[in-house]
């Protein structure tokens, strides 16, 4: 049985690191966007999300093992945001990156 705790309690490390660095690249990612952008793909503000990856960022780190001061659905609901962050609005930001625009 101890074999099968150890397991679980890798496992759950594994996820829970996870979701924090997925949430921190998020918060990077969407730091390298102008507001005018968001305002161009129609995805709320530059602000709003910043502070929602913020959120998802420091909810995730809580939740890492010794702390573990954040119930793992709060650490879900983190994983959520930042993955409507990645499926959502980093694709429309892309589109109207003049960066990436091909002349």
């Amino acid at each position: 049985m101890q074999a099968i705790g150890s397991i679980q309690s890798t496992i759950f490390l594994v996820l829970v690191t996870g979701i924090f660095v997925f949430a921190l690249v998020g918060l990077i990612s969407s730091l390298m966007f102008s507001d005018e952008m968001y305002r161009a793909a129609d995805k709320r503000t530059k602000k709003f999300w910043t502070l929602m990856m913020g959120g998802a960022v420091l909810v995730s780190f809580l939740g890492l093992p010794p702390l573990s001061a954040m119930p793992m659905f709060i650490t879900i609901i983190a994983f959520v945001a930042a993955a409507v962050y990645w499926v959502d609005v980093r694709p429309a930001l892309r589109l109207v990156d003049p960066r990436r625009r091909r002349r």
